[in-house]
């Protein structure tokens, strides 16, 4: 009998352990759940709260920009005496507004300037009556507006599409400082705003900065204002996003940390230690982070979401054992992360379930008492069945007991029966559970791997031209080079530049220069053989890697591409030959050379050689 009873305990110890570690399992996962869920609402709320400034600068050039529709549409009249009131010519040429609207006066439009200061550069003519009407218009409207509006905010600015500015900005003459042929239009942030530009005539957002003067983080937001097609002005606000910055490393969850992302990759800032390069990182593109944790975390994002995380998202990141809680920041739609590691629901989750396990232990011992009421009856038989059962599925042979390989007393209609029959369920639903598991893992395995090769190719290829990239060229290089010093085959190098294509641009502009290269690139791809490989090299530069297998010299393939170029007739009547051309070098790929750099320069020479002799030609040492 004691020999028995020790059995029975020990069979009755595996089941209540079984059920305890279910309960515990449960318990845990449902903690875990609620604070998942209750750091997804944290997210959220940051999000929203940081978002704020974004969504009030909004608000700001909206009103400016209803404001200055009602005034341009009034009939308000600004002569040229008036304009001169305000403005006065400089001996640099340059416009500017009157110092004493920054320093402070009552004018004789009965506003108030103080912080306003206001530039025409010395290339932009003053003579439109129109264009002058404009820059009045909205120095008024900045007295009027800009003080409410920098609260929150550096400063307003109007741009616009002529080359001048106005802007309320108190403690920084800007205006009155710049420099005099200071082209303001054709900079990235302002020439975004251009018709040609931005025909969708969308506001925009400018990338992270560092002020120096300001010793602050931010960054540019800008409206484009049209009026029956014409465009008008671009009202904007510099935004101070260092206190952004400081709450990313302060109000952070306990044992948590934060960062944001920009939806194309960029880090906008992660909180490293203070001395680390880290900390204020800026912007920092993926192909210079230098962790692999880091760019991974970014890429689960975006494949798990598709680039738009939206209000809320909640995804685990076995790479750092942590969870991620994504939220977008409206405006400039970056993604503010925070980090959540594993450990520290994992310790909420234990403390929680700690009762569970006293519970089935306390569960045990009274089990234990019954077992020894009920043990002058014969139990010895289905407890050993259970112990068996619960010995194989501690095994992991789930199959055993879920198809009956392993009898269990599921008959019986009592508590051992009933035990037996939960666990037999339990089972089966574990067995399923796992091989669903499985091939889900499987299946997204396979996933991953289609996209990533699909991810590879893509960053081969230039996006302007279509044709492979300069990251391209300098592997496929590399690779023929050693093959040819191997002795495996030779090749021919070619470099190719399209003539006087900076005089092109600066007659015709860069959409229309684009349009070309997309032709000419196009030209050279229909043009060499199917062997031949053509690269976007840098700018206007292209580069052709022959190989020499085939019927048709590379000499002659090269110059069918100059020939097919030539054939497009593109009008340039500024260039020498009346329309666009290209010029060339051809090289062949020996074992004189000493790496592949100094064949590209042999090449290059070659090029230089062609245009020197007057362009539109192919300079080799095959011809």
């Amino acid at each position: 009998m004691r020999s028995v009873l020790v059995r029975i305990m020990l069979a009755a110890a595996l089941v209540v352990g079984g059920l305890t570690a279910l309960a515990y399992t449960f318990i845990y996962n449902e903690t875990q759940s609620r604070m998942l869920d209750n750091h997804g609402d944290w997210i959220v709320e940051r999000a929203h709260n940081d978002s704020l400034i974004f969504e009030l600068a909004q608000e700001n050039l909206a009103r400016f920009s209803q404001e200055f529709l009602r005034l341009y549409t009034s009939d308000v009249v600004v002569d040229e005496e008036t304009f001169w009131s305000y403005y006065q010519r400089g001996h640099d040429g340059a416009v500017r507004l009157r110092r004493e609207f920054y320093d402070g006066l009552y004018a004789d439009d009965g506003l108030y300037y103080s912080g306003v200061t206001s530039f025409i550069g010395n290339n932009q003519p003053v003579d439109d009556p129109e264009l002058r009407r404009r820059l009045v218009l909205s120095l008024r409207l900045l007295a009027q507006l800009g003080p409410a509006m920098v609260n929150r905010f550096e400063n307003v600015h109007v741009t616009y599409p002529e080359n001048a500015i106005a802007l309320y900005a108190p403690g920084t003459p800007w205006g009155l400082e710049a420099e005099p042929d200071l082209p303001m239009n054709e900079l990235g942030v302002i020439r975004a705003m251009q018709q040609s530009e931005n025909p969708e005539r969308l506001p925009g957002w400018s990338g992270l900065y560092f002020d120096a003067t300001a010793q602050e983080w931010a960054l540019t937001y800008q409206v484009p204002l049209d009026l029956d097609g014409r465009h008008l002005i671009n009202p904007s606000h510099d935004i101070s996003l260092t206190d952004l910055m400081e709450r990313l490393v302060s109000d952070t969850p306990e044992g948590a940390y934060n960062l944001i992302f920009r939806p194309d990759g960029y880090l906008i800032a992660h909180p490293a230690e203070p001395a680390s390069d880290r900390r204020w990182v800026g912007q920092m593109s993926l192909e210079t982070i230098d962790d692999t944790e880091l760019t991974g975390l970014y890429h689960r994002i975006n494949d798990a979401t598709g680039g738009r995380p939206g209000e809320r998202t909640l995804l685990h990141y076995p790479e750092m054992d942590a969870w991620l809680a994504v939220s977008e920041l409206t405006g400039p739609q970056w993604w503010f992360i925070s980090v959540y590691p594993d450990a520290l629901l994992r310790q909420a989750a234990n403390q929680a379930a700690t009762a569970v396990l006293v519970s089935g232990l306390i569960l045990m011992a009274l089990l234990i008492g019954i077992i020894v009421y009920i043990i002058q009856r014969d139990a010895a038989i289905p407890l050993a069945q259970l112990s068996r059962a619960a010995e194989s599925v501690a095994d992991g042979d789930y199959d055993a007991v879920a198809e009956g390989r392993i009898s269990l007393p599921r008959g019986l209609r009592n508590e051992v029966g009933l035990l037996a029959r939960t666990f037999h369920g339990m089972t089966i639903n574990i067995r399923d559970a796992q091989s669903t598991l499985e091939k889900v893992v499987a299946e997204r395995t396979e996933a991953l791997e289609s996209a990533n090769k699909s991810l590879r190719e893509l960053s081969l290829l230039d996006g302007l031209l279509g044709i492979h990239n300069r990251r391209a060229f300098d592997r496929d290089l590399k690779s023929v080079f050693e093959q040819s010093s191997r002795g495996v085959g030779e090749f021919y190098l070619m470099m190719v530049d399209v003539d006087e294509f900076k005089l092109f641009n600066d007659t015709y502009g860069h959409a229309r220069g684009d349009e070309v290269l997309k032709q000419i690139a196009a030209s050279i791809a229909g043009s060499i053989r199917r062997d031949d490989r053509v690269y976007r090299y840098g700018g206007e530069e292209l580069a052709v890697i022959f190989n020499p297998l085939g019927s048709e010299p590379p000499a002659q393939a090269a110059k069918r591409v100059l020939a097919g170029v030539a054939q497009l007739a593109i009008p340039f009547p500024e260039s020498a030959h009346g329309r666009v051309t290209i010029s060339a070098g051809l090289a062949r790929g020996h074992t004189g050379c000493v790496n592949a750099d100094e064949l590209v320069t042999e090449a290059d020479r070659h090029l230089y050689a062609a245009k020197r002799a007057g362009r539109n030609r192919l300079i080799s040492e095959l011809v």
